[in-house]
């Protein structure tokens, strides 16, 4: 598949098949991604990947968070329990589940610039998973960011951030066509 089928036909696929993705292509998946641009090589990406019955440690971790949002906005006890299940089942949507990570910088700006070159390690990895036959999805949501997961990922540094979930796995389901804007329509010649 060359470059720009890939962009072109990629879409977010939310449903896959519970099968096992090797570890070899996800491995392939996650070389894609550290060749993403980033200035002056910081290389900001740290990568958390969940398979198995390992994705039972993000599905704690997120039941925890709505348990905890729940108690916050003091919801009464059957919202809490539909919460936290609703949580605790999104760690198995997909057979795997990489955690994207983006490292702070020496200063704001270096760590403004290490989060887009994770996001563009993040759209690597999609066109990678795309190229494989698999179907990829990236969420984050509240619970990416609530303090419980920086703390279940040891993020110390206040600029370290999640940046994505990325679940990965086999497309169950139909291509789309995806509708897009022309270009022209968002773009500004400023020619001399």
């Amino acid at each position: 598949m060359n470059v720009f089928d890939a962009i072109t036909t990629r879409r977010s696929v939310g449903r896959v098949t519970q099968e096992t993705v090797p570890r070899e292509i996800i491995e392939r998946i996650l070389e894609s991604a550290i060749h993403a641009p980033n200035h002056k090589i910081t290389e900001p990406w740290r990568f958390h990947v969940f398979t198995g019955k390992g994705r039972g440690e993000l599905a704690k971790a997120r039941a925890e968070v709505a348990r905890i949002i729940a108690g916050e906005e003091k919801e009464d006890e059957e919202l809490i329990k539909g919460r936290i299940s609703r949580e605790r089942k999104k760690a198995f949507r997909a057979p795997v589940v990489v955690a994207v990570i983006s490292k702070a910088g020496r200063d704001e700006v270096e760590t403004i610039e290490n989060y887009a070159a994770c996001s563009a390690a993040v759209q690597n990895m999609q066109l990678a998973a795309h190229s494989l036959g698999l179907g990829a999805m990236w969420r984050t949501g509240p619970v990416a960011y609530h303090e419980h997961m920086r703390e279940f990922f040891a993020l110390d540094d206040e600029g370290d951030k999640i940046v994505a979930y990325l679940y990965v796995g086999y497309p169950d389901l139909s291509e789309t066509k995806r509708r897009r804007e022309p270009v022209e329509n968002m773009t500004t010649w400023r020619e001399g």
